[in-house]
């Protein structure tokens, strides 16, 4: 079985889910400040593996929900995007073009396995980015005839009669715990892979600068869609990008990506509703001190 996610991160997560082993992860722990106690550090590492090959997993991560979508995913279109949004993280062209080779590699093995019947298995959720891959790769193998499930992330998850886990996408979900999803696991039919590759061409021709969950439909939006969330929250005392973008993140979990906020806050500043105080440390992305017009 191919396991398909949409990031790298969820794509590291899921390689190590396949062949969680609980003992070898606990026998590699480190630890900062006091020690754990044995139990305390056993809880944390509890877990089931998924099963199969780690190396049956792809990352259709071309991050869909931003820019352009009417043309080759991994076209110049898409590579402009990319510079646009993480090009403040000084990736150099060599870093940037290994970047798309490797999402190039993950789509032509997805639709290896498709025509050689291999199962496959999406781990979606609600995020834009994951929804945008899912209704992605539909589109992708509308014409193939292949066995597709689905395991959409709930927004919660019981971990006792007191406790409930919150999750926004797949990569805050430990390796360990991913087998505790499989119960949601659902066959996708070819009637729906239709509904949702149509959907999906209806939003590469209205090509929006940006999609997102609208009454848990995946819509076109303008570029500006989440600059309210950073106007409502703007403190009135001066504040450090960094720490703002974190709080933005941490209270609202919408799945939106720390870059895009950066950008549209530099937008913002642009626009003269915020000025830059100082440029605390020039090194780090989000160094900028800053304050309210």
């Amino acid at each position: 079985m191919l396991e398909v996610v949409f990031s790298d991160s969820e794509k590291g997560s899921m390689k190590a889910a396949k062949s969680y082993n609980a003992k070898a992860m606990l026998g590699g722990a480190y630890y900062i400040g006091e020690k754990p106690t044995k139990a305390e550090l056993e809880k944390y590492f509890e877990g089931q593996a998924v099963g199969g090959n780690s190396q049956d997993v792809v990352n259709i991560g071309f991050s869909l929900d931003i820019g352009d979508i009417s043309g080759e995913i991994d076209g110049n279109e898409r590579q402009n995007i990319f510079r646009k949004v993480w090009g403040r993280f000084d990736f150099d062209n060599k870093e940037q073009e290994q970047f798309f080779q490797n999402q190039r590699k993950d789509m032509e093995k997805l639709l290896s396995a498709a025509k050689d019947g291999i199962p496959i298995r999406i781990w979606k959720s609600n995020a834009p980015y994951s929804t945008c891959g899912f209704y992605f790769v539909c589109h992708l193998l509308k014409n193939i005839d292949c066995n597709i499930s689905v395991v959409s992330l709930p927004e919660y998850n019981p971990i006792s009669e007191d406790e409930t886990a919150e999750y926004s996408h797949w990569g805050e979900v430990d390796a360990g715990k991913f087998y505790q999803f499989l119960s949601l696991e659902k066959q996708l039919t070819k009637i729906e892979k239709r509904i949702i590759s149509d959907h999906w061409h209806n939003l590469m021709e209205e090509n929006a600068p940006l999609r997102a969950i609208l009454n848990g439909k995946l819509t076109s939006v303008p570029e500006n869609f989440y600059d309210f969330i950073i106007m409502n929250n703007l403190p009135d005392n001066d504040f450090i990008m960094a720490g703002f973008i974190g709080k933005l993140l941490g209270e609202y979990g919408l799945g939106i990506s720390d870059s895009w906020y950066a950008l549209r806050i530099e937008k913002i500043i642009e626009e003269n509703k915020l000025i830059v105080v100082e440029n605390k440390n020039s090194s780090y992305p989000y160094g900028k001190v800053l304050r309210k017009v």
